[in-house]
């Protein structure tokens, strides 16, 4: 007995700090493109989780915190969700970006009723799924996830435990605008095309009215925009993968 209540007593800050890792990092883990995405099985993704917390519960990184009174770990508790759900919404915008741009792109090219693999709670249009898909693909493929999971380490000396006056939030607000604005810019030309073609046909409607327009624009419409979003997606995601890391900040 003696034995156990001393093994115990050795084992509770570690716990301790092992359940504060946890707290930051689950949000940043099920907010991770690639890791994150609905797709993968949620067990997966908790043995990532609990992994990547273990490996930095045992770095010292950490400190073990006091653990009386239990009204103040559970305070520090609630810090650390709260700065990890803050850094992993963060994350979580780089793919955000594409997901508008392309419903954006979608919406222009008459593309929008056909839907996807849902890669979100809810189901994307065809060229937000396809541009989401891509994206995280290239991010895992550029070990963007390693990168991640690295700058965790440098946040804590940032970012201590339970400091949430840390955390620069114009900074993360301003950041979020951003990414909309951005994407919105990356899905402008297409845009663009559709007001010259919506003007075009308004003219033509005007000149003709006896045609019905309708019929012969909306397939020149859908044909050109989908062989414009095919020759422009390598750039559009070029230019993206570019900005990831400005947006995201923190890496």
């Amino acid at each position: 007995m003696v034995e156990l209540a001393a093994m115990a007593d050795s084992l509770a800050p570690w716990l301790a700090v092992f359940f504060l890792v946890v707290a930051r990092l689950t949000f940043i883990i099920f907010f991770m493109p690639g890791i994150g995405e609905q797709v993968v099985p949620v067990q997966m993704r908790l043995m990532i989780l609990l992994a990547v917390a273990m490996a930095l519960a045992s770095t010292g990184v950490v400190e073990a915190p006091s653990l009386t009174p239990l009204s103040g770990y559970g305070g520090l508790l609630l810090s650390e969700i709260t700065i990890g759900f803050c850094l992993g919404a963060v994350l979580r915008v780089s793919v955000w970006m594409l997901s508008i741009a392309g419903t954006i792109i979608s919406q222009s090219i008459g593309l929008s009723q056909l839907l996807g693999v849902a890669l979100e709670h809810e189901a994307q249009s065809l060229t937000a799924n396809m541009l989401s898909m891509a994206g995280a693909a290239i991010l895992l493929s550029a070990d963007f996830h390693l990168t991640a999971i690295a700058s965790l380490l440098r946040l804590y000396n940032e970012i201590p435990v339970g400091a949430l006056s840390a955390l620069n939030w114009d900074l993360l607000i301003n950041r979020s605008f951003s990414a909309v604005g951005f994407a919105v810019l990356l899905a402008w030309p297409f845009v663009a095309v559709n007001l010259l073609y919506n003007i075009c046909l308004g003219f033509i409607n005007k000149a003709l009215p006896q045609l019905m327009v309708a019929f012969v624009g909306a397939p020149l419409m859908i044909g050109g925009g989908t062989i414009l979003f095919a020759l422009s997606v390598v750039g559009l995601l070029v230019v993206w993968k570019d900005r990831v890391l400005q947006v995201v900040g923190w890496l």
